[in-house]
């Protein structure tokens, strides 16, 4: 009787078959990996045009280190590793000069020149608007993070060899006012308006004030963060940017490149906030951020603007009642990695960009034109892309249009397809299977304060089925018996050959399978998978060299099985096993896919022994005999004189490489007990066959 892994066969059954997937665009979440440009993302998700942003100049060194106003509706900046200044006027950036020292990251226009504090020197320099620069003060500071105008003073909030210092300088001479051991520097500094300065520190994250009054030191905040790196202060209430991490990639001067596609992770860590200090100094939370970083923060037409990174999106916490409706929103981005700073320049705002540096301006007036291109959609592995569903609110003069393409590559690169033609909401977009796909809106205007509203956008796709991929189907030595249940109570009686018994761990569990020995068992292992993480079901039929298929498992749901040869044959055979998605897939798209064994022996008949023989000899006894098999190699023969020790003999040509093998043992006569003497052979498939011949007797020949 044939048996298997199981007590009873598989049984095909109903599953539940895995739904086709969508994407649904309509929380603020949903928009985190898009790509915006002149669109403008609200705290619910809502898409609306965005305040006019166009880019107004550019420098190759990268990053802009610090900004500072001209006071004629320019800028100087401060860019690259090498103390190089410009001068953003007249829509152009022009080079202003170069100090000698590390990276500028403080400047501050003290009447018509410049004060500037090249890191680790230890001073600061004055540079006219010719570009001459010469000594202003040395101060007590390794690394200078904010400058700050007092008068005809300059005030330097920044890092000394032992902690966080605030120092005021004066041409030719300084002095320190604060001191702070616990903490590695002062990174923020912004004027209380009655003669002192707030501060933000490196280290715990502190907000501190410094008063005048008895040059007192006193901590508002612990944030929780590492650092505060930028303050704001409107209508008495202090606005505090506090980030994990950035400090550090300051002080090597290479800020991170743009990032890639994001995908909101539920369990990250925040990496930065913003907190606002009331006027009876209560903190409050009005955002934070497991994926950007604060750079910069502005008060600018009633909101506060933070510059972030590194995807340099510019948000927008209202600062009136209208926080009550919409806490938050993201009104533009700039294309750079980074928005490190602000800069009032008439009614508008010149935002500054990093990796590339770029200047940009932000105005009040509504952009016409803006597009958003969603993240990118990934198929599993290769997807038919199907309807999308809009629900859009379009006023009078506006529009929105919904555009797709799909590629190979994660990131859209020249291998990708077209956008295709505008698509109505509901209409199949005319593109081939692929890996990954993207969307994308465009919505406009042509009346001046009018924008479409995109509400919702839904995604359908289906995964195109793949058929499961073989690596192999493993032959295991004959014997060996795998099963998911507890072993008949005869398995693992009989003598395991060595080979064997290194695959069966005490025969008992090897993982969650239990391995164990029967004369007659033949296992095989299945190295199969599928691209569609689809759950498989096996067809497996036994092809022996000669006549039909024998049916052996029609939905067999392990990788591994066993059976028990004994009712098979003697001969040469294959297994062909053929893999299915049946369980997982629809029944018209099922696919399945098929492997057949190198050929292997079914052997369970024992070797035959022949012509065996006990002759005296001298002081001993000659044995002779023949042993043949008539399926497979003999690999083991053995001998005993004494009916207790098996001693292991080799045949004549000392060689088992054979059916048949010839044996000629010469035994000394006084280890031989009684008048018999037992041979015994082992053919490949560990059949046995044992024989005994009488001492002066002779089997006859076959």
């Amino acid at each position: 009787m044939r048996w298997v892994t199981f007590l009873l066969s598989a049984v095909l059954g109903g599953s539940a078959l895995a739904q086709q997937p969508s994407a649904t665009f309509s929380g603020f979440n949903d928009w985190l990996g898009s790509e915006a440009r002149g669109v403008r993302i609200g705290a619910d998700g809502r898409l609306r045009l965005a305040p006019n942003l166009r880019r107004v100049g550019q420098l190759p060194e990268g990053v802009i280190w610090c900004a500072v106003p001209d006071g004629s509706g320019g800028a100087y900046l401060s860019a690259g590793t090498d103390g190089k200044i410009f001068h953003f006027v007249g829509g152009q950036v022009k080079p202003l000069g170069q100090v000698k020292g590390g990276i500028v990251f403080a400047m501050a226009r003290l009447g018509q020149d410049l004060v500037l504090a090249p890191t680790g020197e230890g001073k600061l320099l004055r540079m006219t608007p010719a570009g001459d620069v010469k000594p202003f003060a040395d101060i007590d500071a390794r690394i200078v993070w904010a400058l700050a105008i007092e008068g005809d003073a300059v005030i330097a909030a920044g890092g000394a060899e032992k902690g966080a210092v605030l120092v005021q300088a004066r041409e030719g001479s300084s002095r320190r006012l604060a001191e702070l051991a616990d903490e590695t520097a002062f990174t923020a500094l912004a004027s209380d308006g009655q003669g002192g300065w707030y501060l933000g520190s490196h280290g715990r994250g502190l907000v501190l004030r410094y008063n005048r009054q008895g040059d007192r030191l006193e901590t508002l905040l612990a944030t929780g963060f590492e650092e505060v790196r930028a303050l704001a202060l409107a209508e008495g209430q202090l606005y505090v940017g506090a980030d994990n991490g950035l400090t550090p990639k300051f002080a090597t001067g290479q800020l991170e490149r743009r990032e890639g596609y994001l995908h909101l992770d539920t369990f990250a860590t925040t990496r930065s906030a913003i907190i606002r200090l009331d006027k009876d100094r209560v903190p409050e939370t009005l955002w934070q951020s497991a994926q950007s970083q604060v750079y910069a923060l502005a008060v600018w037409k009633g909101q506060l603007l933070v510059g972030t990174g590194n995807r340099s999106r510019l948000f927008s916490l209202p600062l009136g009642r209208s926080r009550d409706t919409e806490p938050f929103a993201v009104v533009q981005e700039l294309g750079t990695a980074q928005a490190t700073a602000f800069l009032p320049t008439g009614g508008d705002l010149l935002v500054v960009g990093s990796n590339p540096a770029e200047l940009h301006l932000l105005s009040e007036a509504q952009a016409t034109e803006g597009t958003l291109e969603s993240r990118i959609l990934k198929g599993a592995p290769i997807a038919d892309w199907g309807r999308s569903y809009l629900e859009v609110e379009q006023p009078a003069g506006t529009n929105v249009e919904l555009q797709f393409r799909t590629g190979s590559t994660e990131t859209p690169d020249a291998t990708w397809s077209p956008w295709s033609p505008p698509l109505r909401s509901g209409e199949r977009p005319a593109l081939p299977p692929s890996r990954f796909a993207q969307f994308r809106l465009r919505l406009s205007s042509t009346r001046g304060g009018a924008t479409p509203v995109v509400e919702t956008v839904k995604v359908h796709w289906a995964q195109r089925n793949l058929p499961p991929v073989w690596e192999s189907v493993e032959t295991m030595p004959p014997g060996l018996v795998i099963t998911r249940t507890a072993p008949p109570d005869d398995i693992g009686i009989e003598r395991v050959p060595l080979e064997t018994q290194k695959l069966i761990p005490a025969l008992g569990y090897m993982g969650a399978e239990k391995r164990s020995f029967r004369r007659g068992g033949q296992s095989f292992v299945f190295k199969v998978s599928d691209p569609n993480g689809d759950t498989l079901q096996f067809a497996l039929r036994l092809l022996p060299e000669r006549g039909a298929p024998i049916l052996l498992e029609k939905a067999w749901k392990e990788k591994f099985f066993s059976f028990d040869t004994l009712p098979v044959p003697d001969g040469r055979y294959r297994l062909e096993v053929t893999a299915s998605d049946a369980p997982s897939a629809p029944f018209n798209a099922l696919l399945t896919s098929a492997w057949r064994t190198a050929p292997f022996l079914v052997d369970h008949t024992p070797p035959a022994i022949s012509e065996l023989s006990a002759v005296p000899e001298g002081d001993g006894v000659r044995v002779k005999f023949l042993a043949r098999d008539e399926t497979s190699t003999l690999k083991e023969a053995a001998i005993s004189a004494d009916g207790e020790r098996w001693l292991q003999i080799v045949p004549e040509d000392r060689v088992f490489d054979q059916k048949e093998e010839r044996f000629d043992v010469l035994i000394p006569r006084d280890a031989i007990r009684g008048d018999r003497v037992l041979v015994r052979v082992v053919d490949l498939y560990n059949n046995e066959q044992t024989s005994a011949v009488t001492l002066g007797a002779q089997s006859p020949k076959r």
